[in-house]
């Protein structure tokens, strides 16, 4: 019956690449497994775990995009699977939607309160998110969704040093870069990767070649703001400023929750003109959304001090101090390493980031208990 329905003219259908033999190990399976015959949606999840287990990913993505969303068994779950698969066939446009899916099917159904299953998933698709961005440095976005997963408790180390200092960590890896050519080998005109892969090349120096990637992107996706930003970057690192300032005017006015870059190359505009009382409300801006980064403090400092505001010139150039010495300590800080994480923890609070501090001094305390948990069971 349920394949049969499958087939069927108001069915979801089976790819053509599934065999008959495929179907029935997949109903045999879930019969073992579950003591019932499976439904439409059921069979199609099975299918594809057992074909992406043997290799066939491709047609294993095909089943999974046949289950809707919203079904109250296997939707979100088919929506999980469906953007691990597409990151093993380093499809990264297609798992950022597959995850989004999931993400809103959440908010129409409610399950996101489920502690069950449904709450598994949802925190592995948004953990799936979070490396999808910072992939490609999208890190307003990704503040969202780290956010998001602190709401249902305390996150693990390198996720605590994203969500509380997004600036801090080393964010142009060679491994990332790495994983980025991947992606784009797959999708070369996706402009968003293309931005990323740019900005990765002009922190290692190559400026020109990143000037050439950053003017394709522009031309692939005009109106994206996070591709422009990376843009204005390169001419602004290159000392372009005619190109800088035209580019910038075909920006729209400030927004909410524009890219945090945007809004830094806003500022060091206002500061080329002179409008130190400009950049100092962009710099202001910056830093009430990561307020732990030095770059923000130096550009606000330089600011201040340009506008006669001297006492707070120093305390930002201080704060920025602190904040390169903490960034050493945050390099070290992991669970076998719960004395890092618990100095990370003290100039934290030194700085005034209460959340931080508590939830690094959390993990420390679990870094102490693994490690007796692991030294008694060596006795």
């Amino acid at each position: 019956g349920t394949l049969w329905w499958l087939c069927s003219p108001g069915g979801p259908g089976i790819p053509s690449a599934v065999t008959s033999a495929d179907v029935e190990r997949a109903e045999q399976e879930f019969r073992r497994a579950q003591q019932r015959d499976p439904d439409a949606a059921e069979l199609l999840l099975t299918l594809a775990e057992n074909l992406a287990r043997r290799g066939r990913v491709a047609v294993a993505v095909e089943c999974v995009e046949r289950i809707p969303v919203l079904d109250q068994r296997s939707g979100l779950r088919s929506r999980l699977l469906l953007a691990q698969y597409c990151l093993r066939l380093n499809q990264a446009f297609r798992a950022e939607r597959a995850v989004s899916e999931l993400l809103s099917a959440v908010g129409e159904s409610g399950v996101g309160d489920d502690r069950g299953a449904a709450a598994v998933q949802v925190r592995t698709a948004r953990e799936l998110l979070v490396f999808l961005l910072s992939l490609q440095f999208r890190f307003e976005e990704r503040q969202l969704a780290l956010r998001e997963l602190r709401q249902g408790g305390l996150l693990e180390p390198l996720l605590t040093k994203q969500l509380y200092f997004p600036s801090l960590l080393a964010w142009r890896t060679p491994q990332q870069n790495e994983r980025l050519q991947q992606f784009l080998k797959e999708s070369p005109q996706d402009a968003r990767l293309v931005a990323a892969h740019g900005r990765y090349l002009l922190g290692a120096g190559a400026v020109e070649e990143a000037r050439q990637l950053l003017d394709g992107a522009v031309a692939m996706s005009p109106g994206n703001l996070g591709v422009l930003s990376a843009a204005l970057e390169c001419r602004f690192e290159e000392q372009d400023l005619a190109g800088f300032r035209d580019l910038l005017a075909v920006c729209p006015e400030y927004a909410e929750g524009e890219p945090w870059l945007l809004t830094q190359m806003r500022a060091e505009a206002a500061a080329l003109q002179g409008d130190w009382s400009g950049s100092a409300v962009y710099f202001e801006l910056l830093l009430a959304a990561d307020d732990t980064n030095a770059l923000y403090c130096q550009g606000l400092a330089r600011a201040y001090g340009q506008l006669g505001q001297q006492d707070k010139r120093l305390q930002l150039q201080q704060r920025a101090l602190q904040l390169a010495e903490l960034r050493l300590t945050l390099g070290e800080a992991e669970l076998k390493n719960p004395g890092a994480l618990r100095a990370a923890s003290q100039s934290a609070f030194a700085l005034g980031l209460t959340a931080a501090a508590e939830d690094l001094e959390q993990l420390a305390q679990a870094g102490e208990r693994a490690l007796r948990s692991g030294q008694e069971r060596q006795r």
